[in-house]
């Protein structure tokens, strides 16, 4: 995906001009399963990168091709310092979600690159983080529910599509400022590609089991 090729340099203060181009990888075929989560009874589509961080996506079985909100479930080992996820499979010109852990909880940052250059905060996508974000011993995972990723300019995802194609990143290294959705992070570690069968992501009762899962758990 490379949607952070240059995050370095811009972090340096330094010209990106001479940077030689990289290939995009080349995305990969799906293999999805289905997660259900035991708090919420929401039920994923799930991909799991190389690197053992899992991408879960729910949408409404209602949805059509345009706009539609979509549940994201991020779920990585705590070595990873950040994630992100292209929503159009390439670096520019769509929706970039990037999640960290954050305390007791986690974010998700709402970004976007005209070109290959470090993402910027965007208003045109929102992340809201549900309750039972956090981390133990061994992982982060974060819930959020994203508004904005489905459509975008002239593209519109194909919730009936078994191979739509998303993007990732990530890397070890922390954000600077983890409770500050505009935080600045370092450049991927490592990238790739995948086409999620967006089809099998589809659910019953979306909005209803949306609202549950917004609710914090009695105590």
């Amino acid at each position: 995906m490379g949607f952070l090729q240059l995050a370095a340099a811009a972090l340096a203060l330094t010209s990106s001009a001479s940077a030689s181009p990289v290939p995009e990888p080349q995305a990969v075929a799906a293999v999805s399963a289905k997660v259900c989560d035991a708090a919420t009874t929401i039920c994923f589509s799930e991909w799991t990168s190389p690197e053992k961080i899992s991408y879960r996506i729910a949408i409404p079985d209602t949805a059509t091709a345009g706009s539609f909100d979509v549940l994201l479930q991020i779920v990585a080992p705590k070595t990873v310092g950040w994630a992100g996820i292209a929503w159009g499979g390439v670096m520019a010109n769509n929706p970039l979600g990037v999640a960290w852990a954050s305390g007791a909880s986690a974010i998700v940052s709402s970004r976007k690159a005209s070109s290959r250059t470090y993402p910027q905060v965007s208003a045109d996508a929102s992340y809201t983080v549900l309750p039972g974000s956090g981390s133990n011993t061994t992982h982060w995972y974060v819930t959020a529910l994203a508004k904005g990723v489905s459509s975008w300019g002239t593209t519109k995802l194909d919730p009936a599509s078994s191979a739509v194609s998303f993007a990732y990143a990530q890397s070890s290294a922390a954000v600077t400022e983890p409770t500050n959705p505009a935080s600045r992070f370092s450049i991927h570690q490592s990238r790739g590609k995948w086409t999620h069968d967006l089809a099998s992501a589809k659910i019953a009762n979306f909005a209803a089991l949306v609202e549950k899962a917004s609710k914090p758990a009695a105590v």
